[in-house]
């Protein structure tokens, strides 16, 4: 397969953790809530922030398909694309 077409795994598990991360941000009062639920806890978290916790989840999935993990990848490799074959995107003047 052509390298141009496809992502390694290092490249692969970097746009997985990039789409992590802005799920996170984009759930970000979600994942504070969590978080200040289990401060302090340990064991007991599992059944004190149950509610916090499958909030949480939720508003990850909703970030986190399998679509939008494609579309990244497919965006990353666009740009490395572009960055490979400079001029090979522009539009030919007329």
């Amino acid at each position: 397969m052509d390298s141009r077409f496809a992502l390694n795994s290092a490249e692969d598990a970097k746009v997985v953790k990039a789409c992590q991360a802005e799920s996170l941000k984009l759930c970000e009062v979600d994942v504070s809530a969590f978080a200040s639920c289990a401060e302090g806890r340990t064991i007991s978290v599992t059944w004190s922030c149950r509610k916090e916790f499958h909030k949480m989840q939720g508003c990850m999935k909703v970030h986190m398909t399998a679509d939008n993990i494609d579309q990244a990848k497919l965006k990353f490799l666009r740009e490395r694309r572009e960055r490979t074959e400079p001029g090979l995107m522009q539009t030919p003047k007329v």
